[in-house]
C-alpha cells in the first residue's frame, strides 16, 4: 500500500510541473520573492546562483559605479536594475555561449547603507532597503532631538570622484528628497538664545524653530517681581555686524492675546528684560 501511495505522489508531482522539476524550481527561486522589483543600488551585497551549478554560487558586492564581477560574464553593470531584470540579463548572457537553459537566482544578502549623525535619537548606519526619503531616515533614527535644526539638514552624496552637499528643509522637502546609497546625513543642533535681566532664571537657552520672545521668557521662569514687562527688547546682530532692536510689549500681549506684536526669534538673539522703576 505504501508503495502504491509513493508512486501516486510521484506521478502527481510530474503532472503538476509539465515543464519539468528543474525549470519549476528555477522560476520559484528567481521570481518568487516579494522584492523582485527592488532596484539594485551601489553598495548592495548580492548572492547569485545558477540551479545545479554549485561553482556559480557567488557573493558579490555592487561597486560605487554600479558594477559586479561574475564568472563567464566578467564585469557587468547592474545599477538601478530590478532583481528580475538582473536575473534576465545574466540568464541571457549565460544562455548565449555556455548553458542551454540556465536558472538564475539573485538574493540581496545585505542592503546598501546610509549614515546619519547629529541631533537624532540614534546615530549610525541604516539599511537603504527600498525607496527611502529623508523623512524616512529621520524616523529610522528614532526621530530628531528637540534642539535639531530640521530646516537645514545636510546630505553629503558621493558622485564618483567628487562629493556634493545638499541643504534640505525637512518641513518642505523631507517627503520628496530621495536617499541614495552611502548618503551621509548630518542633523545639526540649533544654536542658543540668551534671556537676560529681570527673569527668574536668566541665561542661555536652546533655540528651536518657532520660538518667540514670550516663549523665551516663559522658559526662563517668567518675569521677576520688578520686571518692566512692556519694555522687553530683542537684540539681534545682523550678518554685517549691525544690531537690530525690536520692542516687545509682553504684558500687553499676554493681556490682550494679540500675538502679532510678539517677535519670532533667531539663533543668537538676546532677549533683554529691564527693571521697572515705578
Amino acid at each position: 500500500m505504501r508503495l502504491v501511495l509513493l508512486i501516486f505522489f510521484s506521478i502527481s508531482i510530474l503532472i503538476s510541473y509539465p515543464f519539468g522539476i528543474n525549470e519549476g524550481f528555477g522560476q520559484a527561486i528567481a521570481f518568487g520573492e516579494d522584492n523582485s522589483s527592488y532596484r539594485i543600488k551601489a553598495g548592495d551585497t548580492l548572492e547569485i546562483s545558477v540551479y545545479g551549478e554549485p561553482d556559480l554560487v557567488k557573493t558579490v558586492k555592487v561597486t560605487e559605479e554600479g558594477k559586479i564581477i561574475y564568472p563567464f560574464i566578467g564585469e557587468m553593470n547592474v545599477i538601478n536594475m530590478t532583481l528580475k531584470e538582473a536575473v534576465d540579463a545574466i540568464e541571457a548572457f549565460l544562455r548565449k555561449d555556455y548553458f542551454v537553459n540556465p536558472q538564475v537566482n539573485i538574493f540581496v544578502k545585505e542592503y546598501s547603507k546610509f549614515f546619519i549623525v547629529g541631533a537624532v535619537k540614534e546615530e549610525g548606519r541604516f539599511e537603504l532597503k527600498g525607496n527611502l526619503t529623508l523623512l524616512d531616515a529621520i524616523a529610522l533614527a528614532g526621530g530628531a532631538n528637540p534642539n535639531a535644526n530640521l530646516s537645514n539638514i545636510k546630505v553629503v552624496r558621493n558622485l564618483g570622484k567628487e562629493e556634493k552637499q545638499y541643504n534640505v528643509d525637512l518641513y518642505t522637502k523631507g517627503k520628496d528628497f530621495m536617499l541614495e546609497s552611502l548618503d551621509r546625513i548630518i542633523v545639526e543642533k540649533y544654536g542658543a538664545i540668551s534671556v537676560l535681566g529681570e527673569v527668574r532664571r536668566p541665561g542661555n537657552y536652546a533655540f528651536t524653530k518657532g520660538l518667540t520672545a514670550v516663549d523665551a521668557i516663559a522658559s526662563a521662569g517668567g518675569f521677576s517681581d520688578i520686571a518692566n514687562q512692556n519694555a522687553v527688547k530683542v537684540i539681534r546682530e545682523t550678518k554685517e555686524g549691525k544690531k537690530e532692536i525690536f520692542n516687545v510689549p509682553v504684558a500687553h500681549i499676554l493681556k490682550s492675546g494679540d500675538k502679532s506684536k510678539d517677535v519670532m526669534l533667531k539663533e543668537g538673539d538676546i532677549v533683554s528684560i529691564p527693571e521697572s522703576f515705578f
